[in-house]
Order: structure tokens, then C-alpha cells, then sequence
């Protein structure tokens, strides 16, 4: 397979504008923020498998379409890195045998590795030769590789390609849960599914879908400030790296959270304000303390919280968030404590919150 280096078309996405690239081979999909040829050292890159299910139809019982959806926020955060996408339904052996193998897990209430073995078949036997060829074609022989597959980071290693490892947050629901654990016990996929239950620990947060996903600025919260409703905090925050009114309404107005980041991080450059980086967590608080005071629920969840410590957890913003080894800033985290504090001081919490401390 070859990839047609000049033969693309943009890809208009909710989380920013992709390039999709001809691969020649309609099996094998190639998408990229920037111009394919000028990633840069160590881009983040993706292989992925695809899954009807969850990809076209909606399915929940997986975390094949997060785990898409996540790599593509995170390149269009950072501004480049490539997925090939290829056709590799059920672990490679077709949709055929993945349907058989589903329902043998509803009828005999078997986990997914489980079924396989009652199916006589081999658990995954995917191959990456493909995205190989394509990194070796682009000159590219050190990637950030967002997977929770330990069997994926050793093809790649084992072709040539070096690699790190960006790992997956999946979003948990009570129809994949089971699935996710079985991933990790049985197949040896590394997801991160530490329990947050423990009222000792600290509670880390990043996917607005997730459990307590309401701390994060891409939640479905609008907030009213400076005469305007803002779809989301991230609208807000993003559009203030500006004095220009008409760049600041475009960001405003932009569809999703992840649009209103990157057209900012397009703008920033050449318009943004030459003291942001003085005045970046004055503008974040304004807009928490707006977000909990506006949305009283979310106040209270806030408040549920304690005085457990507030973590964002990524690896893609180490001022705002922290890995969760202590080497990021944590400034989101430590500003939603702020008001968190501030919630609790008699001077600001109103009768009714103060209730549910």
C-alpha cells in the first residue's frame, strides 16, 4: 500500500479540521492534523481497528469509538499527529465471528475472552504492517502511540518503529464496564480503571462524560458573563486570549468546546494578548466561579466532594492538568478547590448548599 501523499481533502470534525489522505487501499483510512509530511518528532499516532457497532450504530458495551474520539481531540489539541484507521472487525477475524461471539456472551453469560476460547479461536490476530509501512513511507520511525494494547506497542517495536505510550481514558458505563475489566485481566490491555469510590483518594477527572465530569471545562454547562452566554467555560477561557472583539464572538459561537480551542490555537500567534500568560488563571477563575454559581447543582457536586484533592488528569496540559505522577501543575485542579472554599464560606454559600456539606 501507498499513500498518496498529494491526493487529500480536508475533514471537517468536531474536534477541529483533519486532513483524510488516499491511501490507495479502501480498507486503510488516513487522517492528520497539518500537513502529513511535517509532524514533528515523536507525533502522537494511532492504529485503530474499526467497530460498526459502536462507530456507526452507537453501541455502549465498548470503548472502541471513545478511544477514537479522544485521539483526535488530543491531536487537534496539540495541533498534528495521524490515525490510520483500518477495516479489522473482532480482533481481526471478521464481523461474522464477532456477532457469533457477542451473542454467545449474552446467551451463556461468558466475558469476551472467554467466548473466543468457546469459539476455538484465537483472541486477536490483528496486524499493523500497514501503519508500519505508511510511518516507514513518511520517514517517521519514533511515535507517541495512543493505545492501551501492550500486543499493538510490540508490533510496532518489533518493525522498526519506536514507541511510547499514550494510554486511553475510557469512559466507563454500567454496558462496557465488565468488558473494560475483562481487557485488562485476561488480554493484558493496560486501561486505567482505578476506582473512585474511595473517599481517601484524590478524584481525577478530564472527560465531561465521565463521573464527575462536571468539573471539566468541556462540560455542557453555559455560563453568563460580560453581557453574553457562553456555550461552555472552555468558550470563555479561550475567547479571552483575544481583544478582538470579532475573533472573540467567532470563538464564542463555535459549535463544540474542542472548536473553540483550536480556532483559538490558530489565532493565538499572531493576535493573542501579549500578558495571557499573566492574566490566564484570572480569566479561568472568573469563569469557575461563574459555571457553580449559575448552575446551583453543580455547586452541590462540588461540594459532595469534600476536601478530597481535585486532579485533572492528562498528560497534554501540564500547567491546567498533571499525569498523575505530580509532575503537572494541576492549576484547573487547584482553582476549582478555590472555589470550592469559597462555596463553603458562610459569606457566599446560601442556606440551601450549605445543607449538603
Amino acid at each position: 500500500m501507498k499513500l498518496q501523499i498529494n491526493n487529500w481533502c480536508t475533514l471537517p470534525t468536531p474536534m477541529g479540521k483533519f486532513r483524510m489522505y488516499d491511501s490507495s487501499d479502501e480498507n486503510y483510512s488516513v487522517i492528520c492534523i497539518g500537513d502529513i509530511t511535517d509532524q514533528g518528532e515523536w507525533p502522537l499516532f494511532r492504529v485503530h481497528s474499526s467497530c460498526r457497532a459502536s462507530e456507526v450504530f452507537g453501541a455502549l458495551d465498548c470503548d472502541c469509538a471513545d478511544q477514537l474520539t479522544e485521539t483526535m481531540k488530543n491531536i487537534a489539541s496539540e495541533g498534528r499527529g495521524i490515525v490510520v484507521y483500518q477495516q479489522q472487525e473482532g480482533r481481526g477475524h471478521g464481523l461474522s465471528v464477532k456477532i457469533n461471539a457477542v451473542r454467545m456472551m449474552e446467551d451463556k453469560q461468558v466475558d469476551t475472552a472467554e467466548a473466543f476460547e468457546k469459539l476455538g479461536i484465537e483472541q486477536d490476530i490483528r496486524s499493523y504492517a500497514e501503519a508500519v509501512s505508511i510511518l516507514k513511507q513518511l520517514d517517521i520511525e519514533k511515535v507517541r502511540l495512543v493505545s492501551n494494547n501492550p500486543r499493538k506497542r510490540q508490533f510496532l517495536n518489533n518493525h522498526g518503529i519506536q514507541t511510547s505510550v499514550v494510554y486511553t481514558n475510557p469512559n466507563i458505563r454500567p454496558e462496557n464496564k465488565e468488558y473494560l475489566h475483562t481487557k485488562n485481566e485476561k488480554l493484558g490491555h493496560n486501561l486505567p480503571l482505578a476506582s473512585e469510590s474511595n473517599n481517601g483518594q484524590p478524584i481525577h477527572f478530564y472527560h465531561s462524560d465521565q463521573p464527575w465530569g462536571e468539573l471539566s471545562n468541556f462540560s455542557k454547562h453555559s455560563v453568563f458573563l460580560d453581557g453574553k452566554i457562553w456555550p461552555t467555560t472552555e468558550h470563555y477561557y479561550q475567547a479571552q486570549k483575544f481583544e478582538f472583539q470579532q475573533l472573540k464572538e467567532q470563538i464564542r459561537c463555535a459549535a463544540t468546546p474542542m472548536l473553540a480551542k483550536s480556532t483559538a490555537h490558530q489565532h493565538v500567534e499572531e493576535y493573542g494578548r501579549s500578558e495571557w500568560l499573566d492574566v490566564r488563571d484570572k480569566f479561568m477563575l472568573e469563569a469557575l466561579r461563574a459555571k457553580f454559581k449559575q448552575h446551583p447543582d453543580l455547586a452541590k457536586k462540588l461540594l459532595s466532594s469534600g476536601n478530597r484533592l481535585l486532579v485533572e488528569l492528562t498528560a497534554n496540559d501540564e500547567y491546567w492538568g498533571d499525569p498523575g505522577d505530580g509532575s503537572g501543575q494541576n492549576r484547573l485542579g487547584q482553582l476549582l478547590m478555590q472555589v470550592r472554599t469559597e462555596l463553603n464560606s458562610k459569606s457566599v454559600v446560601s442556606p440551601a448548599l450549605a445543607e449538603v456539606n
